[in-house]
């Protein structure tokens, strides 16, 4: 039999939402999950894609925000695609240093079209990753910051952003060509290209791979 409500009676809170937070870096996972419970959210976190299946199905999460670079093993992208087909209701947020998912190593396609994503450079303003979630766990027009061209990386090819990345950790032509099985001639000629297409000034005072990691560090992911 329902229960009547009287004059002084109070209605009982309803279950905060649920979100599972997938962010291999401690410090960030922590911030985005106060955040979270700051806004009323239910909100746990991992560190890796294995943990974030796992998650998926006992957690059964609302929503999830992911970010594409999980250090070793599997990525963000994986969890994405398995939160698509395994839980399709569960809202998806992309949260990530990454201009563009190519910018990440990741196939534009792969990302969910229902998937919001947001920058972690605007985790400055706390209300709008509230916003994101929220616009997608209403079904609305996600946000996308991948979709603005006006990023220095944003046009290039992946194995162009695979040397920048790799010449931002640090390593020579030799060891760039020695891990992509390719000569340092063939590296070479890529970097001569990035240096054009980069606008990269040649001097006598400005190192360009010097400056090409620079750029990587300003616009890209972690290098490592």
């Amino acid at each position: 039999m329902p229960v009547q409500e009287g004059p002084g009676s109070q209605r009982p809170p309803a279950e905060a939402r649920r979100v599972l937070v997938v962010e291999d870096e401690p410090l960030i996972r922590s911030l985005v999950i106060s955040l979270l419970e700051s806004a009323g959210f239910d909100a746990i976190g991992v560190d890796n894609a294995t943990d974030a299946i796992e998650e998926l199905r006992e957690f059964d999460p609302d929503a999830l925000v992911v970010d594409l670079n999980l250090g070793d093993g599997p990525g963000g992208a994986e969890v994405l695609a398995y939160a698509d087909r395994a839980a399709p209701w569960s809202a998806l947020v992309v949260l990530t240093n990454a201009p563009s998912p190519a910018v990440a190593g990741v196939a534009g396609e792969v990302i969910p079209k229902r998937a919001a994503y947001l920058h972690k450079r605007n985790l400055a303003d706390a209300g709008l990753l509230i916003q994101t979630l929220e616009e997608v766990l209403s079904d609305e027009t996600p946000r996308r910051d991948d979709a603005s061209r006006s990023d220095p990386l944003s046009g290039l090819s992946r194995d162009q952003l695979e040397v920048l990345r790799l010449i931002a950790a640090g390593l020579s032509n030799a060891e760039i060509g020695m891990r992509r099985g390719t000569s340092a001639h063939g590296v070479e000629q890529i970097v001569q290209r990035l240096i054009t297409r980069l606008n990269i000034e040649k001097s006598s005072t400005t190192n360009p791979r010097v400056q090409l990691a620079k750029l990587y560090y300003a616009h890209g992911p972690n290098p490592t």
